[in-house]
């Protein structure tokens, strides 16, 4: 009886190691990269990962010391690199690219952002996607190298302009907030997803289309110069 009791208590213990390694492997193999956006209804290529950069979101409310001093402390982060900390008048959060030390696979990424998410300085930090267009929208360079990647703003066009229910509804279930409406469209509405929505700007904007509740939903998509 006592092998017995000792046997299964070993087997238990085994098949106990084991689901933890499975829930292991599975976090360190989880991508949570999108690659597309809706437009029009189609899936729309943003291009190809990058596995040198991310993009954080830091509130405006933070000074450029204070976030110097958090980047400071990631060690993931190639220190002797020269970020910028772009900061719009218009725009909530400062937007900061930086760079890994060594290039990253999407599990790896996903795992850093995770883990960088937990600080609370951090607002959002997004993944970034590779381009080889590095002007502006009119066509002035902006950097030998760029990024394109998105904030925490996203649209959605609302089927009719007078019925807020679902919208309402999505918000609430998301934990996205609600920015405000186009004054000179007004079936289109301005979102934001942060670290505390159930998704970023660009998993959530293409969640609000699949659902079929509303015509249109996209995401910011800007470029950043990285170089």
């Amino acid at each position: 009886m006592k092998n017995l009791i000792f046997s299964i208590t070993i087997f238990t213990l085994i098949f106990a190691s084991c689901n933890k390694d499975a829930d292991i492997n599975q976090t360190q193999s989880s991508c949570d990269f999108k690659d597309f956006k809706y437009y029009n209804g189609i899936e729309h290529y943003l291009g190809e990962l990058s596995n040198d950069y991310v993009l954080i979101g830091i509130d405006t409310t933070n000074s450029d010391i204070e976030i110097q001093n958090f980047i400071s402390t990631v060690k993931q982060l190639d220190q002797n690199y020269e970020y910028t900390i772009h900061n719009s008048s218009k725009y909530k959060f400062k937007e900061i690219p930086v760079k890994f030390k060594a290039s990253k696979s999407c599990e790896e990424i996903t795992q850093i952002i995770s883990d960088l998410e937990q600080n609370k300085i951090v607002s959002y930090i997004h993944f970034t996607m590779q381009t080889d267009n590095c002007q502006n929208a009119i066509w002035e360079p902006v950097g030998k190298l760029c990024v394109n990647s998105y904030g925490s703003i996203f649209y959605v066009k609302l089927f009719d302009e007078n019925d807020l229910n679902d919208l309402i509804q999505m918000i609430s279930e998301t934990n996205t907030e609600l920015v405000g409406q186009n004054e000179s469209m007004p079936k289109w509405y301005e979102l934001s997803a942060t670290k505390h929505a159930d998704g970023d700007a660009l998993k959530m904007a293409n969640h609000f289309y699949e659902s079929g509740l509303f015509e249109q939903s996209e995401p910011s998509i800007s470029k950043y110069p990285v170089e």
